[in-house]
């Protein structure tokens, strides 16, 4: 399979020359030189073209970067905004149970107070 590739590439390759050839033979009143400026031009177009394209994709990557970044700290500032909320209940709750254990522990005094006299 690869060398019938690589059979097509050099067939066509070898038609494509033999047509440019019997093109710019027929055509005697242009010259090789007007069909290099003519090549050159065209290349110099397409070139441009190319990149103007290779800068849109870099502006659009910058783009998509930029993008992700600003999701990626407003995801953090959220984060870390859940996390003061969850420290702020645990340490409410943790209050909460050191509250409940002293009065459960006076309650224990008082009673082994009152049962000892």
């Amino acid at each position: 399979m690869k060398r019938f590739f690589i059979g097509m590439l050099i067939l066509g390759g070898v038609i494509a020359a033999a047509v440019v050839f019997m093109k710019r033979r027929s055509e005697s009143d242009v010259s090789w030189d007007e069909f290099a400026r003519d090549t050159s031009a065209r290349m110099s177009d397409a070139a441009a073209g190319g990149s103007q394209t290779v800068k849109d994709a870099a502006d659009e990557a910058k783009e998509a970067a930029t993008d992700a970044v600003a999701d990626a700290k407003e995801a953090a500032t959220d984060a870390v905004a859940d996390a003061k909320e969850s420290a702020r209940n645990a340490s409410d709750k943790a209050k909460d149970l050191a509250k409940k254990a002293t009065e459960s522990a006076m309650n224990l005094a008082q009673e082994a107070k009152h049962s000892t006299s």
